[in-house]
């Protein structure tokens, strides 16, 4: 290995992009588009903070048990794409009342948060249902960044592995283009943070989402080769999601082209610059 691939190696990992590292709280979406959410929990002070991180993501339509016999009638009732669960509670705990909702429904996603000493015995009842990636748990206390995201990537299974180095063309097109409009915004942010820094640690210059969005607008004909019809300022974040998803999807895609050939430029003269101080 070469002096300056040995220099690149200390920076590799900022070149990666890592879904399940990105923080997708960012997104908002529109009320009919948000995913079920039943929280079941017995103490209610953690119930309602539950409620109001994932009510305040703009993500969920979320609803809430008691306990585990409440939390069952409502899944009769309402079926949901996903199931917070506490494990020990009266009147039904958390593992009957998952035994009773996978015979009504076998492919019930449901995300335990519970004591480590629940864990076994809820490994040893559904051991099916943890391998095959329908269950998953969490540990009491943890991190409220990663437990929300851990929640996402459990509702998005397709998010959950995708790694790859940025400069990696073909990787960042097969990642780019299964993403919806929300989620490329989210993205899109990620790439820009990325480039920011980069630009910072190797070549020590001071770039700002103003300075690189002003790469965008260089190119007179942006807002056209992009699809949009309107202006700049105007063609922003949900705003446009709602309106012309379509155009927001053209315009977010042709920037993070744009992002990443400057990326791919700090890159090359990071390691031009690394060659003449050898030389």
């Amino acid at each position: 290995m070469s002096a300056i691939e040995e220099k690149y190696k200390e920076f590799e990992e900022h070149f990666v992009v890592d879904y399940s590292r990105i923080k997708w709280g960012n997104i908002r979406i529109n009320p009919k588009d948000r995913a079920s959410l039943l929280i079941v929990e017995d103490e209610s002070s953690f119930r309602d903070m539950l409620k109001e991180i994932f009510d305040s993501q703009e993500i969920y339509r979320v609803d809430t048990a008691a306990n585990g016999a409440e939390g069952l009638m409502k899944f009769q009732k309402e079926r949901y794409d996903l199931i917070l669960t506490d494990v020990m509670m009266d009147a039904l705990n958390g593992i009957e009342m998952a035994e009773k909702i996978i015979r009504i429904k076998p492919d019930q996603k449901v995300f335990f948060v519970s004591s480590w000493s629940s864990k076994k015995n809820m490994f040893e009842k559904f051991e099916k249902q943890f391998t095959e990636g329908t269950f998953q748990f969490i540990d009491k206390p943890f991190d409220l960044d990663e437990f929300c995201n851990r929640v996402f990537l459990f509702m998005r299974k397709g998010f959950s592995e995708v790694v790859f180095n940025v400069l990696d063309r073909y990787a960042l097109n097969r990642a780019v283009s299964n993403l919806d409009p929300y989620h490329l915004t989210v993205f899109h942010k990620e790439l820009l943070n990325k480039c920011i820094f980069l630009s910072n640690a190797l070549l020590n210059l001071n770039y700002t989402r103003e300075s690189i969005s002003s790469f965008f607008l260089k190119d007179k004909d942006y807002m056209k080769k992009s699809g949009c019809t309107y202006e700049e300022a105007y063609c922003r974040g949900n705003v446009c999601v709602k309106i012309s998803p379509e155009c927001l999807v053209n315009k977010l895609k042709k920037q993070i082209e744009i992002i990443v050939d400057l990326i791919e430029e700090i890159y090359d003269r990071y390691k031009r610059f690394e060659l003449r101080k050898l030389l």
